[in-house]
């Protein structure tokens, strides 16, 4: 997914000289060198076969900042975050929306402003809802008065990475048969500022009570995929949903390169309007079709 975009024909006829020259990246090669369109084929061209760029979008509070590096780092996307929209949004092609439980009217009104075709819709801190067949509940009636499919993910966990020490901790934890107490202030035992009590705010914070709590478990059963740190942090990165976007994200990809054709053809149709090469520009846009 994070590399350019390609396949799933929409636009102009298939195998059409514009798209198969954009795919190729050799736009600029379909003008005489010396036509005012080369410039304008050449930028057109590389905005074309850029990157896959993913806006993550939602309400403050929802988790879309770790929600965009856990896509940065699980599915080595592109993304626009908070706080880059205005820069970005011009390059973005999907729209991820965040949801942290049932549906608000800032949710709904924030999903009829994005482009239908190209949306994915998830419910973040999955882990928060006490277990996951309960988040996949809440996502199940979310999906269900929204019209759309909604993901359960636990950006949290996608982005685990536990060192020696939380790992040593969490095994010896196993093996004394400590669980995960219903309330998560009841886990940070120890005095203020010792490091047992630091140990244990570092792995609230990290991988949060569900987390913990799964990761005890996996130890104890003595799960091959909780051998090491890192074995076990890959467990809980994997347990997260994050990666079961791939799919979801692969499938919008047709309608990612549609846009873009259209994108393309505009730059051409401003181009002849401006009377740079317009015979040149009006071939190609004669051979691209017309968008659908």
């Amino acid at each position: 997914m994070g590399a350019p975009v390609n396949g799933g024909r929409r636009g102009g006829p298939a195998g059409s000289e514009l798209s198969v020259a954009a795919e190729q990246g050799r736009l600029a090669d379909l003008v005489d060198p010396g036509s005012p369109l080369v410039p304008v084929l050449t930028a057109a061209g590389r905005r074309f076969l850029r990157p896959l760029h993913v806006q993550v979008v939602g309400r403050p509070g929802t988790g879309r900042d770790t929600m965009a590096r856990a896509l940065r780092e699980r599915l080595s996307l592109t993304v626009i975050g908070p706080g880059e929209g205005e820069q970005g949004a011009a390059d973005a092609d999907l729209w991820l929306l965040v949801l942290a439980g049932l549906l608000r009217r800032a949710d709904r009104e924030l999903l009829a402003s994005l482009p239908s075709d190209r949306v994915l819709v998830v419910l973040g801190k999955a882990d928060t809802h006490g277990d996951w067949d309960s988040a996949v509940a809440v996502a199940s009636t979310c999906a269900t008065r929204l019209g759309t499919p909604v993901y359960p993910v636990s950006q949290l966990l996608a982005c685990a990475d536990l060192d020696a020490a939380e790992f040593a901790a969490l095994t010896t934890m196993a093996a004394a048969g400590v669980g995960m107490p219903s309330m998560a202030g009841r886990f940070l035992i120890g005095r203020p500022g010792s490091d047992e009590r630091l140990l244990r705010q570092g792995l609230l914070r990290r991988i949060d009570a569900y987390g913990i709590d799964t990761a005890l478990a996996l130890i104890e059963s003595r799960s091959p995929v909780a051998a090491t740190a890192q074995d076990l942090s890959r467990a809980l990165r994997d347990a997260s949903g994050v990666p079961d976007l791939a799919g979801p994200l692969g499938a919008r990809v047709g309608h990612i390169r549609y846009w873009r054709e259209v994108e393309l053809r505009c730059r051409l149709e401003e181009a002849a309007a401006a009377g740079l090469d317009r015979p040149g520009a009006e071939r190609l846009l004669a051979g691209a079709g017309v968008a659908g």
